[in-house]
């Protein structure tokens, strides 16, 4: 138990922060919408479920590079958005198959 809390602080975690899908306590903050678009909206993720959802977004097409363009950016947060839902509602979805079992 002590050395799982030197390794948290030694990696700068222990930050309070538990990951939505799997409830880990490594868990980092995702920017939903894009960091580039929507920093302001963020929601935790464990690197396993944060690697899992820009994989995601990469094969989605969604684009997270900055553009000047308000629309644009517009455009590309919802599409990041609706990606982490997707991920959301899936996650509900195995946890409700694993309880009717």
């Amino acid at each position: 138990m002590m050395t799982r809390t030197l390794i948290r602080r030694v990696r700068g975690k222990g930050n309070g922060l538990r990951c939505v899908i799997c409830d880990s306590e490594d868990a980092e903050k995702h920017h939903v919408g894009g960091q580039n678009h929507v920093a302001w909206f963020t929601m935790p993720f464990c690197r396993q479920h944060h690697e899992h959802c820009h994989a995601l977004l990469g094969s989605a097409g969604v684009d997270l590079e900055y553009t000047p363009y308000p629309c644009r950016r517009l455009l590309r947060a919802l599409k990041a958005l609706l990606v982490c839902a997707w991920m959301l509602l899936d996650a509900l979805e195995n946890l409700i198959s694993k309880y009717e079992k």
